[in-house]
């Protein structure tokens, strides 16, 4: 396994995308986030999601806003009335935690500092828990292995969901469309949060694999996301396994790729102004 950092995940993708060979030896696991960014045409999204050939997704990000309790800010509420800007940690625009980031700030008007530029969300970890950042927003599933002990002990606080649906287990976590007041800030969630979620970790194929290896590839992914072992293995390591077909998210980036103009333009304002 090869671990390519920079950018968010653009250097990655970028590569997968036009310099790896079709042969279908090579899958990459992108960070979603990148493909609205590439939607909106901005420079350097030197790829096509639609011309990626999807194998599956093992589940969605389904994202939470963790914050430090040293910050001051224990709940939504708190946030949402605090009389300074609260630090959040990112990556680079057009990255998932970026984009939920920008969300909270710029379409709920959140008082809101966004520092980008952190390698990976353990460095925001890290930051976070240093006091330098009050927190980000992360994956459900990485707030229950990487962040875990400093949960239980209170000194990180869980304050907004993400997810469409609550999770179950926090229902009583408001969720980040809760605090949408408008059909406008409605459908901005539902496309930068929600709608990004489906296709949000996704494996995919450079373009131009033949066929009958992409055939292979989905079906032994299928089948593993159904294997007692990996799913026994999983629930060991509190991982939500909730797969998407390659087909499904195909189709998922189809239908994200017909928003029409005027809310492509709306999402560039919001996304990398």
């Amino acid at each position: 396994m090869e671990n390519i950092t920079g950018a968010g995940g653009l250097i990655q993708t970028n590569q997968i995308y036009k310099a790896t060979k079709p042969d279908g030896l090579t899958i990459g696991y992108l960070n979603g986030g990148l493909i609205l960014g590439q939607m909106m045409s901005q420079p350097g999204y030197d790829f096509d999601p639609q011309k990626f050939i999807y194998v599956g997704a093992a589940g969605k990000d389904n994202e939470v806003f963790v914050l430090s309790k040293k910050s001051g800010i224990t709940s939504a509420e708190k946030w949402r009335t605090s009389p300074t800007p609260v630090k959040l940690g990112g990556m680079a625009p057009g990255n998932t935690v970026d984009n939920v980031n920008r969300v909270i700030k710029d379409v709920l008007g959140f008082p809101t500092q966004l520092i980008s530029g952190y390698k990976g969300t353990a460095d925001i970890r890290i930051a976070t828990e240093s006091g330098e950042i009050a927190g980000s927003n992360v994956p459900w599933d990485s707030s229950q292995t990487s962040w875990k002990r400093s949960i239980e002990s209170g000194d990180i606080v869980l304050v907004i969901q993400c997810a469409k649906n609550p999770l179950k287990d926090i229902p009583k976590v408001p969720r980040i469309i809760d605090f949408a007041k408008t059909e406008e800030q409605k459908t901005m969630i539902d496309v930068i949060v929600h709608s990004a979620n489906e296709f949000s970790r996704p494996f995919v194929l450079t373009p131009g694999t033949p066929k009958d290896r992409v055939e292979i590839l989905r079906k032994a992914f299928a089948d593993t996301m159904k294997d007692k072992e990996f799913l026994a293995e999983a629930a060991k390591m509190q991982v939500t396994v909730d797969p998407l077909s390659g087909e499904e998210l195909t189709a998922a980036v189809s239908s994200a790729s017909k928003l029409d103009q005027s809310t492509l333009a709306k999402l560039k304002d919001i996304l990398f102004k």
